[in-house]
């Protein structure tokens, strides 16, 4: 060994000898000519991952847009049967469920005196009225003033006014419908004590009846009143009628405007505070018709689906057209595109994927 080698620590052999073998190491690469060539990862990483998505075409349809609103049903003319006097209920001439017409007495009071008052009235009147007369003839021979007969033509028409009072009086100890109505509710019974204010009866009129709901400030100018409209209710029914009423005025808490659907309801199956949607065409419009399970979530919170142009995945926010249990109809589409229907959930905006269109299953 050399002298100086000898003299070196060994920490400083250890070191001279790995830096030795490393440089034999990489010598012997480019003598032989076996060294590793530099790889382009790039071009092998990003063909294997390129996702693939599975894509169906559509093309838009002209198609009728409808706007929904959730609404419920609600009777058109409803009302609580008051008393205008006070008294014992001494008859009720209804029961829960009838059917009652105009003027049909609903609750009657017990009369008391009243029935005497108005004899007492009466008489006054035709005491009156006599006294009356008598001076009118003396007035004409001039045995009375015209102040006189003024008097009596006074005290004529006070006793007139009285007797009107008490077949007012006697009249509302009985409670009368004030249209052709269901009864819905009873609130007393025979023997209850009325006083003015107190409620008789519900009665709810069977026919016209309304949808009411809320429309958002985007859709109410595209509503007027007379338009067609259907309301499909919860209970299955599917009623057509027109757009009665639009609010000119947004609710302050809601910032939204209540419609009115006017509803036929000739066989009385409608009930009032059913839940319904009402169906209002307004427009045709270009949409494609999707399966909901496409729809997806932008960051923002809108609404679309994702497509493929390109090789590149687009977002497309969409707006509801309908929607039924045979599929959903949205416009904001192009005309002819490739919509995501499978693995929409694992690919982004602007990402660039291989699409490969749904087969059709033979049926």
């Amino acid at each position: 060994m050399p002298g100086f080698w000898l003299n070196m620590s060994a920490r400083f052999q250890w070191a001279c000898g790995i830096a030795a073998i490393v440089v034999i190491w990489i010598a012997s690469g480019f003598l032989t000519g076996t060294g590793a060539k530099p790889v382009d990862e790039s071009d092998t990483s990003s063909a294997s991952q390129v996702t693939k998505v599975q894509v169906a075409m559509l093309a838009a349809q002209d198609r009728a847009a409808t706007i929904t609103v959730r609404g419920r049903t609600q009777a058109l003319h409803s009302v609580d049967v008051r008393a205008e006097v006070e008294g014992v209920v001494q008859t009720l001439h209804f029961e829960k469920g009838d059917m009652v017409k105009k003027g049909d007495v609903l609750c009657e009071i017990k009369m008391n005196d009243r029935g005497a008052r108005l004899e007492q009235a009466r008489a006054m009147v035709a005491q009156t009225a006599k006294q009356h007369e008598v001076n009118l003839t003396l007035a004409k021979d001039g045995f009375r003033s015209k102040t006189q007969v003024a008097q009596t033509e006074a005290a004529l028409e006070a006793a007139k006014a009285s007797e009107r009072t008490m077949e007012i009086q006697v009249d509302n100890t009985r409670m009368r419908a004030p249209f052709d109505a269901f009864v819905d509710d009873r609130y007393v019974d025979v023997g209850d004590y009325m006083r003015p204010g107190d409620k008789c009866a519900l009665l709810i009129a069977p026919e016209p009846f309304l949808a009411i709901g809320m429309v958002t400030e985007r859709e109410v100018g595209q509503i007027a009143i007379g338009d067609p409209a259907t309301a499909k209710l919860v209970t299955g029914e599917t009623v057509a009628g027109k757009v009665r009423f639009v609010a000119s005025r947004a609710d302050t808490s809601t910032r939204a405007f209540r419609v009115e659907v006017e509803l036929p309801n000739a066989d009385n199956k409608l009930r009032d505070g059913v839940s319904a949607d009402i169906l209002v065409p307004v427009k045709h419009v270009r949409a494609a018709k999707i399966s909901p399970g496409i729809l997806v979530l932008a960051d923002n919170g809108a609404v679309g689906v994702r497509t493929v142009e390109g090789g590149i995945v687009k977002f497309h926010t969409v707006r509801i057209i309908s929607d039924g249990p045979d599929g959903m109809w949205v416009a904001g589409l192009p005309e002819n595109v490739a919509v995501i229907t499978v693995g929409q959930e694992f690919v982004n905006d602007g990402e660039k994927v291989q699409a490969v269109t749904a087969k059709k299953v033979a049926s």
